[in-house]
């Protein structure tokens, strides 16, 4: 079957919306492969793998750092095989995050996510996350020089 763009753009965006309330938002990304391509191409500040799997398991870390992690859709707007959605983002720090140990303290921050479509999957993702956001308000915002791997954009 040949790659084809989906035509109907509120389609990509239901599914977007599907991921977020299904799989983001629950932690359970055991069945997010219904959405997401198995050699999805990630362009992430958060240095995600590419691929399925891989996406998976660099995610597990977060939901036991934040296990109320939350994804709060603000807007999504889709356009041929494109869906752009920002969020608010929020969660309690209740276990180890970077090597550091459970701050206890709540967060609140924006992301953006662009995701490409393919015969009903996400083929591929860019995201733009408040990192900067995310540390000032766990209080491990790091001096010059110190942890300087924790806000990484190499792939964006």
């Amino acid at each position: 079957m040949a790659d084809t763009i989906t035509e109907h753009p509120e389609e990509n965006r239901l599914l977007v919306l599907r991921f977020y309330d299904e799989f983001l938002n629950t932690g359970d990304l055991d069945h997010s492969d219904e959405l997401m391509a198995f050699d999805v191409k990630q362009h992430s500040m958060l240095d995600l793998p590419d691929g399925w799997p891989a996406f998976q398991a660099s995610m597990a870390p977060w939901y036991s750092a934040f296990p109320d992690l939350n994804f709060d859709v603000q807007d999504a707007i889709a356009e041929n095989d494109m869906v752009w959605v920002r969020s608010i983002v929020s969660g309690t720090h209740d276990g180890l995050f970077q090597g550091r140990p459970p701050t206890g303290k709540r967060f609140e921050i924006w992301q953006l996510d662009a995701y490409r479509f393919r015969n009903g999957k996400i083929v591929e993702h860019w995201d733009m996350v408040d990192l900067a956001g995310l540390f000032h308000q766990l209080g491990i915002v790091s001096t010059a020089g110190e942890d300087d791997d924790l806000l990484t954009n190499e792939d964006a």
